[in-house]
């Protein structure tokens, strides 16, 4: 049944108004009041309501009021919670929390009290451009692969909201792509034989970091990821098999692999297992992070510029250079 339409020009107080009465295909009755600044002005606000009622949903309706702020709110809610797996396949939620909150923060520290669909191309653009000129907290100069991440979530949020009806059209596709992965600068800091010794000598002389061994030869020996050794538990070390499986749930791209120990990683778990009682237990009982340790020790070692996560690099560069399958099998 056609929606009935009509429009008026309203004096209130010696102010001109345009006003359109109309039913949508809910049965809802809607009465949208714009100021105008003369007649003629409002019967061409008039006129443009009545097309924006057209080609409007009740849903998009109901969106016209609504605020960047809440889309943030409805996005937290329903897609920032905890993941959620099904056996070993991630279903919803995401595996780190605090870090996808804290891409979001900006986002609604900028846009939050706009209406959602008053957010244009050109707005994004400016937020992309006076991120990249606002130093980080430490006064240092913000990546492009920082701002890369807040603006693919404010793409993901603009894609919910026109999902869900509540934007008419996403500001991302009004012109060039706001998001160039290329552009971001690309570590290639690769660990040479003469530092890994250095740097194992360095871990050698405290025997209580002997765990950091541990890690760095899995990471350097079988390319797994800080978080991925972090929550690999002892179920997942198949010491006869010389295998190591990494969960679909702990692995950066949520699939599973299955990688094979080197001598020395063998080695290393199998007198590292000696006293283990539960294989339920994580190999490594780090929780957060081993960053100020593997400083000190790359400083004692005179190893420079290296974090941990360039011991991934290293495995992979040699891997290719020793011939051996590329990077695609080891994700």
């Amino acid at each position: 049944m056609p929606r009935e339409r009509k429009g008026s020009i309203l004096n209130r107080d010696g102010k001109l108004y345009a006003r359109v009465q109309f039913t949508d295909e809910n049965g809802k009755r809607r009465d949208i009041t714009r100021k105008a600044e003369s007649r003629t002005h409002a019967r061409q606000i008039i006129r443009q309501l009545l097309k924006e009622i057209e080609s409007s949903t009740a849903k998009q309706l109901d969106a016209v009021n609504m605020t960047f702020s809440e889309l943030a709110e409805h996005y937290i809610k329903n897609y920032l919670h905890q993941a959620t797996y099904v056996g070993d396949k991630k279903v919803s939620g995401v595996r780190s929390l605090i870090p996808a909150l804290t891409v979001v923060r900006p986002l609604v520290e900028h846009f939050g009290s706009r209406k959602l669909r008053s957010l244009t191309y050109g707005e994004i653009r400016a937020y992309k451009q006076k991120r990249l000129q606002t130093p980080t907290k430490y006064g240092k100069q913000r990546s492009i692969a920082c701002v890369n991440k807040e603006l693919g979530q404010l793409r993901r949020m603009m894609r919910i909201a026109a999902r869900e009806q509540w934007l008419q059209r996403n500001p991302f596709s009004e012109g060039d792509a706001l998001i160039s992965l290329s552009d971001e600068t690309q570590r290639t800091r690769i660990l040479s034989r003469e530092e890994e010794a250095r740097l194992f000598a360095a871990i050698d002389s405290h025997p209580q970091r002997g765990h950091i061994k541990g890690m760095a030869l899995i990471a350097l020996d079988c390319a797994l990821r800080r978080g991925e050794i972090f929550t690999l538990k002892w179920h997942d070390v198949d010491l006869e098999g010389r295998t190591i499986t990494v969960r679909a749930f702990n692995s950066k791209t949520a699939k599973s692999r299955t990688v094979a120990m080197t001598t020395r990683v063998y080695n290393w778990l199998s007198g590292w297992h000696e006293n283990v009682t539960d294989e339920n237990k994580r190999v490594f009982s780090v929780k957060v992070t081993i960053k100020t340790a593997w400083t000190k020790i790359c400083r004692i070692a005179a190893v420079l510029d290296f974090r941990f996560h360039d011991c991934r690099h290293t495995a992979i560069t040699r891997m290719i250079r020793a011939g051996m399958p590329d990077r695609k099998s080891v994700v």
